[in-house]
């Protein structure tokens, strides 16, 4: 897969622009939290500002349900981030600032605060705030290794006495998850097949037209920019997938390849752009290039991925007539 950095704001604004559908987003809490049970209903939530103050949420709603009023956030992370229980524990805590300041301001300027205590605390006892749960989302392909919660970040011998808080994770890569949004598990279970390099499950699983902007998401997900402007320049609303990740597959494939065949050859580099492949005598990499070239990659992919010249390409193009 081919990562870009500055693909990476792209990326989010798909999954974003995702996940602010009240059913996907209403499916994903129902599913994560409440152990597939309707308990969040799409009309009941009501998407909110994701700024406050210098931050800005990925996504946040407001739901309005059985169980009272609450703040629901979604953080999508497409790498690890190692502090990741400190920050949403600090825009948990933003949303709570937010509201305090609200209340003290609507209480100044009623002026109905009466008692010692009500003056101190800038808050009547009968106010109360609004919780905030919010679900990070990850989606590297590796499994998540550092901190889960505000405890994995101290280095102490006594967490005892110690309030933890710990984040509410999915890794979609080993997600078992089953969503009932028909659209958000196929964006899941495609992507984890994606991050797994399951292309032979993809080719047999896959095979129907899925939306262009659901096939979007899917490569934003797996964070492959090629992918991506792939399905983005289709003129047909409705993707193939399978089709689509023909060149994943053989990406995927051709570097294990590349490596294998390179683990038995003595030691040398190619010159050029090799990924620290490394390769014996010039037989050796005709071996490899005719192979390729049997395998049917193309001659642009394959100078792409070893770096070779052309003159040799060539060379090992005209030892198969």
């Amino acid at each position: 897969m081919i990562q870009k950095e500055n693909s990476f704001g792209t990326f989010d604004q798909e999954i974003n622009t995702f996940f602010k559908d009240a059913h996907h987003f209403a499916c994903l809490i129902n599913t994560c939290l409440y152990q597939g049970q309707e308990i969040v209903k799409p009309e009941n939530l009501m998407r909110v500002d994701p700024k406050i103050q210098a931050y800005t949420r990925d996504v946040l709603m407001l739901w309005n349900g059985r169980y009272g009023s609450y703040y629901l956030g979604i953080e999508n992370q497409l790498i690890e981030n190692y502090p990741m229980p400190y920050r949403i524990l600090q825009y948990d805590c933003l949303v709570y600032k937010d509201q305090m300041d609200i209340l003290e301001k609507e209480h100044r300027k009623k002026k109905d605060l009466r008692s010692s205590e009500e003056f101190l605390s800038g808050i009547k006892a009968s106010d109360k705030l609004i919780p905030c749960i919010t679900i990070v989302i990850y989606y590297g392909t590796r499994p998540w290794q550092t901190n889960f919660s505000m405890k994995d970040m101290f280095d102490v011998k006594d967490m005892s006495s110690l309030i933890d808080f710990k984040m509410n994770l999915i890794e979609v890569h080993s997600d078992t998850h089953r969503y009932k949004d028909k659209e958000l598990d196929l964006v899941f279970s495609m992507t984890r097949d994606i991050l797994n390099a399951n292309f032979n499950t993809i080719r047999n699983k896959y095979k129907q037209g899925i939306p262009k902007q659901v096939a979007l998401v899917i490569a934003s997900m797996a964070k492959d920019e090629e992918l991506y402007q792939q399905i983005k320049e289709e003129e047909k609303e409705a993707i193939i997938m399978c089709e689509s990740l023909d060149r994943m597959r053989e990406e995927y494939g051709t570097k294990r390849y590349l490596q294998g065949e390179a683990d038995g050859l003595q030691k040398g580099k190619i010159q050029g752009k090799t990924e620290g492949i490394q390769i014996g005598k010039e037989d050796g990499i005709l071996m490899i290039l005719t192979n390729l070239l049997k395998k049917g990659i193309s001659d642009s992919y394959i100078l792409e991925i070893t770096g070779v010249s052309s003159e040799l390409l060539i060379k090992a193009k005209q030892s198969l007539n």
